[in-house]
Order: C-alpha cells, then structure tokens, then sequence
C-alpha cells in the first residue's frame, strides 16, 4: 500500500529538477531574471563545495565529472586571475573574474545535482521546446509583422528579435542554441517528420535573424547532425549526402529569394569570405580591421594579455588622434573568441583553453556510446560558442561565461553518467 504514492511522486522529481536548471536558459531574454537565476545557482554552488571539501575522505574520489569540471574551469579562470597583474584597469579585470568564479560554482551545483538526480533528457526536452517557441515567435514576426504577444516588430528594418531585446541578440543566440532541439530529437529516436518539421522552423528562425555569426554556428551545429540521422544509418551513404543537401539548400535559397533583408547579409558575407571588401559594407571592413589591430596589440602583450575586459583601454592608441569611440561597432572586445582569449590572457590563456578542449576530448573520447549520445544536446551549442564560428558576443561576458560553462558542466555529467541511458 505505501509502494503506490511512491511511484506515483517519483516520476515528478526530474522534472521539477529539469525545470530549475533549465530557468537560466529560459530566462535569458531577460538579463537581470538571467543573472538571478545564476547566482541562485551560485549560493548552491557554495554550498556543496563546502560540503564536498567537507567530505573529501569519503565521496567517490573516482568521479571524473568532479575532476574534469573543476579542471576546466581552473583552465580557463587561472590565467583571467593572472592577467589582472599588469591589467591596465585592474579593478574590472578583478570584477569579471571574481563574477566568472560564481559562474563556476553554478556549474558545480548543476553537474552535483545532476548526478543526484538524472534530469538529463527533462532538461533537453524542456529547452527543445522552449528554443521553439522562440523561433516559432520570430518566424510569426517576419511573415505577419506581430509576434505570439501580439506585439509589433521591434527592429524597424523588419528583423525578427522574438522575446529579446534587439534582433542581433535573437539571431546570435537562436543560431548557437538551436542545435538543442536537433540533438534532443535524435536523443529521444525521434521520427523522420519531426526531424524535417523542427529543422525547417530552426532554419527559417537563423534566416530572419540577421546575426551572420548565428548562421555559421548554426551550420557547424547542423553537418554532424545531418551525418548522425541520415548518413551514417543509411546502406548507401552517397544517396543522404546529395539528397539532404539539396533539400536544404533549396529551403535556404526559397528563404532567400521571399526576403531581400537576408539577400543582402548573404552578398555581405559572401564578400567577406572572398576578401572582397570593397563591396563590403563599412561595419563588415571595421571588423576586419579591429581583428588586424587586435592581433598586434596580442603581440605586444603575449605573456598574460592587457587583462579581460580591458580591450578598450589597449585598443584607444589605434584611433586617429583625437577621434571618438566608433559608436557603430562595440570595440570592448574582438568580436572573435580565439582573438579575446589572445588579447586578454595572452598566451597563458590560450594554453588554458587548448587544455580545456584537450580535457572534453579525452572525456568524449573514454565515454560511452550512449553517454555521448546523451551528452549532444548540450555539447554542441558549448562546441560553437568556444569555436571561433563566435564572432559577435565577448568570450568573458556575463551571458555567454555563465551559458558556456552551464553547458559545460551538463556535458560533463551527461558523459559521466553511469546509470540507465539508452
């Protein structure tokens, strides 16, 4: 008689585990309930260091999720703390780095609780939907000028912002997370429709955001997609690899050829990657240049770097004299991920990085099958924010360090997880 109310509560549990860690994600339209949900998470972080320093003798000391997540963060957060030494403005170099250190333990509470209690697949069916229902909002903006809310586009050139503020932020974040419904639906063995219906709503979304660096994230996320679901399960590989191509691009060049908006940024980038920039648009060669900049003043400072977030001072001598700051482009940061670990660590933090991806490598590479299949929802959306595909948000920012390393430590306890996941 008792064994009856235990079956019918458990059941429950993950899901209400699921939506607790999945609110940061849900939340990051809004970036003050976004930095809320984080330190939430922070203040458990606390807490179960504590208690595993407390306990050190006796938890299982075996748990490599508990000794590749400490590693990589202390890859990464080392050299931030060493290039605060000579930082020009050493008080913000201190306050990001302090601020990605409450990002850590967030993540430690994350991969503690998830070991705890396996919410994985809850966790990435509850973001598929919510990932969703973004596009699906920003598709509703572009083809009838309102969204769900009934509110009016905001970006007055017709770019879809969905529930974000700006467009930009819509299409950089829905190109670097819509690899989570893909590999949700692959997870959960997902048919062929739901497959075909998802990809087409997530690729119309990346279209009508007008963030180039959410096309080409979104691309990285979608070729090993594509390879796991129709190539490698087909008898004959070669008919997959014409066919789902073609049937894609068709659906990219019909988005295309009904928005003279996403034409325009195709012929820009177009242009960028054939180093024609005379007929690139003056923010596209400001890019280019900042990059230039960017890489001699990583060479002047190759040790540690000018310090994180203190692009700016280091980039001023490169203005013409008594020039203002450039107002139409953010000069805080490179605008490319390798560059701003470059610049703002130097060569430490290079090192620290490589370390990082050599430690998810080496994980990967002693998981399981399965384990690896549990672990691509989220792996692939930290694969295209730490590759140089991440061309428009800082590295150390508040919102990609604190989705990066949230990733980071779901990835981590999904590859390391011993129970039943097939």
């Amino acid at each position: 008689m008792t064994a009856k109310p235990q079956q019918a509560i458990a059941p429950s549990q993950p899901w209400l585990l699921a939506l607790a860690l999945s609110l940061p994600v849900i939340l990051l339209p809004n970036a003050h309930l976004f930095s809320l949900s984080f330190g939430v998470l922070a203040i458990l972080g606390v807490f179960m260091l504590i208690g595993l320093l407390r306990h050190r003798n006796t938890y299982n000391g075996d748990d490599k999720a508990l000794q590749v997540l400490p590693r990589c963060f202390l890859f990464i957060w080392l050299p931030m703390l060493v290039s605060c030494i000579d930082a020009s403005a050493t008080e913000q170099a201190l306050k990001v780095t302090g601020l990605y250190l409450s990002y850590g333990l967030a993540a430690l509470a994350v991969a503690v609780l998830l070991r705890a209690q396996a919410a994985f697949k809850q966790v990435a069916i509850l973001l598929s939907i919510v990932i969703c229902i973004w596009a699906f909002n920003g598709v509703a903006q572009v083809a009838l000028g309102i969204d769900m809310l009934n509110k009016p586009l905001v970006d007055p050139e017709g770019y879809a912002n969905s529930f974000f503020a700006t467009s930009q932020e819509f299409g950089f974040y829905i190109g670097a997370l819509a690899a989570i419904p893909l590999y949700t639906l692959y997870l959960m063995g997902a048919n062929r429709l739901s497959h075909l219906l998802v990809t087409v709503l997530l690729i119309l979304a990346v279209f009508f955001g007008r963030a180039r660096s959410g096309w080409i994230m979104f691309a990285v996320a979608l070729l090993p997609y594509f390879y796991l679901l129709y190539i490698k399960p087909a008898k004959r590989r070669i008919i997959p690899i014409v066919i789902v191509p073609v049937f894609f691009g068709s659906i990219a060049m019909a988005v295309m050829s009904l928005s003279s908006l996403v034409q325009q940024q195709v012929t820009l980038t177009k242009s960028v990657f054939a180093n024609n920039y005379e007929q690139v648009d003056p923010l596209a060669r400001d890019y280019v240049e900042l990059w230039n900049d960017t890489i001699e003043i990583a060479e002047q400072h190759w040790v540690n770097g000018v310090g994180v977030d203190n692009f700016l001072p280091a980039f001023m001598p490169y203005l013409a004299p008594n020039a203002p700051v450039p107002t139409h482009i953010d000069v805080s940061h490179p605008h490319h991920v390798w560059l701003e670990v470059a610049v703002s660590t130097g060569v430490i933090g290079l090192l620290g990085l490589l370390l990082a991806y050599a430690a998810i490598w080496r994980l990967w590479c002693s998981a399981t099958p399965a384990q690896q299949k549990l672990a691509l929802p989220m792996l692939m959306p930290l694969l295209v924010l730490w590759w140089p595909v991440n061309a428009s948000h800082a590295f150390y920012s508040a919102p990609l360090a604190a989705l990066s390393l949230f990733f980071l430590a779901f990835s981590v306890a999904a590859l390391t997880y011993r129970g039943d996941v097939k």
